[in-house]
């Protein structure tokens, strides 16, 4: 899992070995190399099943915005060559290019338009949480920040009810998973995935997986979930355990 890019190439080193094997495989790939062929077997991200990005591909304080947005169809490309075995998450610092208001810190209305049109245009190729169950009966959930147990359970509540005017939709679509709902919220625009607590200097009373903060994910967690989120930095990478699940942060 790879979370927080924020328009840096350091990525390219974990599943290329490097900045400049990233650069002779994409040229070998755009001139008719299959991307996953046995020529690439020294590459790190051979071996891997799966690969996700856990969000914020935008915003940063260093690069500038040409290489923000280079490097950004970068990871598209990437994700384009091995489909379903690159996962990209949404983050907070990529959907206030795509929604009016909800803007966060860092936002640049210098590339507005040009972030905005690239997400437009491939924003099939992006999801806001995705699972797995493991072998262990849990099932792995990656959101860019995390999903509490009363942020999700408001948000059913929500969608349950008569005058909901997505009604129709929800009860078509018939949301079995966190991540079913977590995705089928963003599809509708719903006001949940926004929300902010208070940990963020917001008014709501849950924040959603693009805000929650370790502490209330760890207080309010999901049973038989094992979370995999980004968002807030830390010294290292820990797994908490809680009273009802495990959340790696």
């Amino acid at each position: 899992s790879l979370g927080d890019i924020h328009g840096k190439s350091a990525w390219k080193s974990l599943t290329h070995g490097s900045s400049s094997n990233f650069e002779d495989w994409k040229i070998a790939v755009e001139h008719g190399t299959d991307a996953t062929s046995p020529y690439f077997s020294d590459l790190p991200f051979i071996q891997y099943d799966l690969i996700v990005f856990i969000g914020d591909y935008f915003d940063s304080f260093r690069p500038s915005n040409s290489e923000i947005l280079a490097n950004v169809m970068d990871i598209i490309f990437f994700k384009r060559q091995l489909g379903d075995r690159v996962v990209l998450i949404l983050g907070n610092h990529d959907t206030h290019y795509l929604t009016d208001g909800n803007r966060c810190s860092g936002y640049r209305p210098e590339m507005a338009h040009d972030a905005r049109m690239i997400l437009k245009h491939n924003l099939n190729l992006f999801t806001m949480a995705h699972d797995r169950v493991g072998s262990d009966g849990l099932t792995y959930l990656w959101t860019h920040a995390g999903v509490t147990s009363g942020w999700l359970r408001e948000l059913q509540d929500q969608m349950a009810l008569p005058n909901y005017r997505f009604k129709e939709i929800v009860e078509d679509r018939d949301p079995k998973t966190t991540a079913d709902y977590v995705n089928l919220a963003w599809e509708l625009n719903h006001p949940l995935i926004f929300a902010v607590d208070s940990d963020s200097d917001g008014i709501d009373e849950w924040a959603g997986p693009l805000w929650v903060r370790p502490g209330r994910l760890n207080r309010f967690s999901l049973d038989s979930h094992i979370q995999i989120v980004g968002h807030t930095a830390v010294d290292t990478i820990g797994r908490v355990e809680t009273s009802e699940s495990w959340n790696i942060s």
